[in-house]
């Protein structure tokens, strides 16, 4: 091996981006990018008959292949285009599409003789006409104009052919190679760039792959160009090397062709100081030479502090012998594609991952300290997690049967779409095995509805809507109205995701300050889509319960303040709305009632009596006395019925209802869906979880003041309540302290067994609230709260505090432990 004695740096490299195509010699190339682009493929074996002759038939499928018109073909035609083209024939959809674009003629018998090999004038004919020439470009002496302009558009370049011959598939593939590299007529844009979103970049270095760097996902490679993804499998000889790039719709890799470069490799034997000892020699190299390691870009005398005996080391020299760069491999990269497994992440648990692959969900239980690789960056787990969502991709390498490392990317997902039509799914490239979810929920396409937001995970093969909405007044836009990118409504501030509510909530959109507007909100909770208030529901009128009503004052753009009632109303499924009102609904606060609007201002009216509803719950089977409950049934229940009551509520489940027996007339409100099911209900202080629960530890007849412990928080309250009872009850709570209180009642017998969900008492199983609040009283008035595990574990005399019956919807409140 020739020692090298010096080096010189090579100029810095400049990429350009300009769509030319490379002047490939290599067929097989050529082949592969026509094949990528789906306009020519080998047979079914595989083989590209490169030498075989190609019919007239064959040419107009590859010509539509190659133009606009090639999302046109009609497959299961009923009509035969041509006499000797049967509406049966393979060719006929293809034929038929090129003669409505003007691409191919049939002869004046009317036949089209498919089965004629394709001539060297009439292919160029057609080539012409799919770059958009006519027969006004070509003149009358028919085939010179077309022959003539096609040599001055260069599209005949390398074909090697003459007037009459009959075109070999090699041949095609030059001509339509170079027809893809011409502009179309009377555009700057070439065919390739136009039609197929595709360009070619020259002049770029495959820097790494996920074997020579892990932080990279399997089907991604690192260039000087960017981050590009390949799907198949990607020639590793390309690493290293500089040439031309295809890249389609800016991310995906077509293809690549190499140019001629001298490549020497050696292996490194030891490393002193800023120098690599390679095969036994230490070599002149010039400190600043542009090194590649991984998908770093670093200096010859960096690489050498990140090299080890071992290591393979490269040298790329241009075709004078002069270096354009080094690459250093190390020889244990945390690599090989076969120890990784590629995971779409589904849901994220506080230890774990639920991820899907291959058609199922797996749980990877990762821990906080585990390495994790993200945008070729070394962090933790722990570190980048609440960056992860539902979508993304995760690279896991294991150790035996525990997670070594993981790699991290985010994933290919489409939206948000607001969807305005029936036709929504258009805006995916779905398919029939695309999965539908709906709020969690497993759908049919035809349930999604107006004003849901929808993204299209393509490594799920998954539709995901979201139908969380949020209805109040518009308030203010941060930074400005001019340029949103967040908004507050009632109140809370809300980030804004997509163009569509950016346009709708700037200064040029539909809606200003002190609106009623209803936002649509995306998977992260932001702003993907907004509506009139009146719109935010696509099924039925807005109904709810009103918690809150009064006068509040809104700042314009331009300053200037002005008054506005306002009433904040719950609805079945717990989403507080806020409403500017045209007059004052105090009257009807902890009132059901419907919402309708005008102008952009809410009017508020009690909802209408409907059939009366009662009966028992039994949520094994979804029912509710004799009515059917649907899937995803939405039930609020509520406490406060005057309009100068405390409003209270708590969205609840059926599960939580099991068993109760409800009257018709602590039902306040329900609804129905298309196939008769009850969908949303509002109940009348039928479970009681919307009240507080704690203890009085002291009471001050004479000041009337109480100190209470609820939830392991004690505070003193001033109230007009006179009583000297101590020990558990229930409060009614406002914002400045005690609205009413209730002693609890206790079981006459201690607890015998106790469980997370339930106490055992004289052989009787009770339910426990999932708020179960459990004090170790200590002294007379004092209570220490302890957790359930340490009742049911430690040696305590326990006894139980319930609110009401647990056939009326009542539950264990608290436990005192002594």
């Amino acid at each position: 091996m020739k020692k090298i004695i010096s080096f010189v740096l090579a100029a810095a490299m400049s990429l350009s981006t300009l769509p030319v195509l490379a002047d490939w010699n290599n067929d097989e190339d050529i082949m592969s990018l026509l094949s990528e682009l789906n306009i020519m493929v080998g047979d079914d074996d595989g083989n590209l008959r490169l030498d075989d002759n190609v019919s007239r038939a064959e040419f107009a499928k590859i010509a539509v292949a190659s133009s606009s018109y090639k999302d046109t073909v009609a497959t299961g035609l009923k009509v035969s285009p041509f006499k000797d083209v049967t509406y049966t024939h393979w060719s006929a959809p293809y034929i038929k599409a090129a003669v409505s674009a003007g691409i191919a003629e049939g002869y004046v018998d009317s036949t089209f003789r498919p089965d004629n090999t394709v001539s060297y004038e009439e292919a160029l004919t057609m080539v012409l006409k799919v770059l958009g020439y006519t027969t006004q470009d070509f003149g009358d002496s028919w085939p010179y104009g077309q022959m003539g302009l096609a040599n001055s558009l260069e599209i005949t370049k390398n074909v090697n052919a003459e007037q009459g011959e009959a075109l070999t598939r090699r041949q095609v593939a030059r001509l339509i190679y170079n027809t893809l590299d011409t502009k179309i007529k009377d555009n700057q844009s070439k065919l390739i760039t136009s039609v197929f979103d595709s360009k070619v970049i020259e002049g770029v270095t495959i820097i790494a792959s996920h074997n020579e760097d892990s932080s990279l996902g399997i089907d991604k490679i690192y260039t000087t160009a960017g981050t590009f993804e390949f799907d198949g499998n990607f020639n590793s000889d390309y690493v290293g090397r500089k040439g031309d790039i295809v890249v389609k719709n800016d991310e995906d890799f077509v293809s690549f062709t190499p140019r001629d470069q001298q490549v020497e490799e050696y292996t490194v034997s030891n490393v002193i100081g800023s120098d690599i000892i390679l095969d036994g020699d230490m070599y002149n190299i010039n400190s600043n030479t542009t090194t590649y390691y991984k998908s770093q870009a670093l200096t010859y005398e960096n690489a050498a502090m990140q090299a080890e005996k071992g290591d393979t080391f490269k040298l790329f020299k241009n075709s004078n012998g002069s270096v354009d760069y080094a690459m250093l491999v190390a020889k244990d990269s945390e690599t090989g594609t076969d120890s990784f497994d590629k995971y779409v992440i589904y849901s994220l648990l506080s230890d774990a991952v639920i991820c899907y692959k291959n058609g199922s969900f797996e749980q990877i239980d990762i821990t906080d300290g585990t390495t994790c690789y993200k945008d070729k960056n070394k962090s933790t787990y722990g570190a980048v997690k609440n960056e992860m969502a539902m979508g993304d991709i995760l690279y896991v390498k294991m150790d035996g049967s525990n997670v070594d490392y993981v790699s991290y990317e985010k994933g290919n997902m489409e939206g948000p779409v607001k969807v305005t039509n029936s036709n929504w799914i258009a805006n995916f490239d779905t398919n029939g095995s695309t999965t539908v979810m709906r709020s969690g929920n497993k759908v049919d396409a035809s349930e999604i509805q107006l004003n849901d937001i929808i993204y299209y995970c393509k490594d799920l093969n998954m539709v995901l809507a979201y139908t969380d909405k949020v209805t109040g007044v518009y308030e203010k836009a941060s930074p400005t109205k001019d340029s949103p990118t967040s908004v507050t409504i009632s109140g809370k501030e809300y980030s804004v995701e997509s163009v569509d509510a950016f346009n709708a909530l700037s200064s040029s959109g539909t809606f200003k300050y002190g609106d009623t507007v209803t936002l649509l909100l995306g998977r992260n909770g932001e702003v993907a889509g907004v509506v009139g208030g009146s719109d935010s529901t696509s099924s039925h009128t807005t109904v709810g319960f009103v918690t809150e009503t009064g006068k509040k004052d809104f700042t314009n753009p331009d300053n200037t303040v002005y008054s506005s009632y306002y009433a904040k109303v719950v609805t079945p499924d717990g989403t507080v709305n806020e409403y500017a009102t045209s007059s004052d609904c105090s009257s009807l606060k902890c009132a059901v009632v419907n919402v309708s609007f005008t102008n952009g201002k809410a009017s508020l009216s009690r909802a209408k009596g409907y059939d009366s509803v009662s009966g028992k719950f039994n949520s094994e089977k979804n029912k509710f006395g004799d009515y059917t409950l649907a899937d995803d049934v939405k039930i609020l229940d509520t406490a406060g019925t005057a309009s100068d009551d405390l409003a209270m509520y708590t969205r609840i489940y059926p599960q939580r209802l099991d068993g109760v027996t409800i009257k018709s007339s602590s039902v306040l409100y329900y609804s129905k869906n298309k196939a008769g099911e009850i969908d949303e209900l509002i109940l009348k202080d039928i479970t009681g979880d919307a009240y507080k629960y704690g203890v009085i530890t002291a009471v001050d007849s004479t000041t009337h003041t109480y100190t209470i412990d609820i939830d392991g928080t004690q505070n003193t309250y001033a109230t007009a309540f006179s009583t000297n009872v101590k020990g558990p009850h229930r409060f009614s709570m406002n914002q400045t302290g005690i609205e009413s209180m209730r002693q609890l009642s206790s079981y006459p017998s201690n607890i015998t067994s106790l469980t997370r969900t339930e106490a055992k008492i004289n052989n009787q199983t009770y339910l426990l609230s999932d708020k179960v609040i459990v004090y170790h009283k200590t002294d007379v008035n004092k209570y220490l709260k302890i957790t359930l595990d340490d009742a049911i574990n430690g040696n305590y005399k326990l006894t139980a505090y319930y609110d009401k019956a647990q056939t009326l919807g009542g539950r264990i409140r608290i436990i005192i432990a002594q």
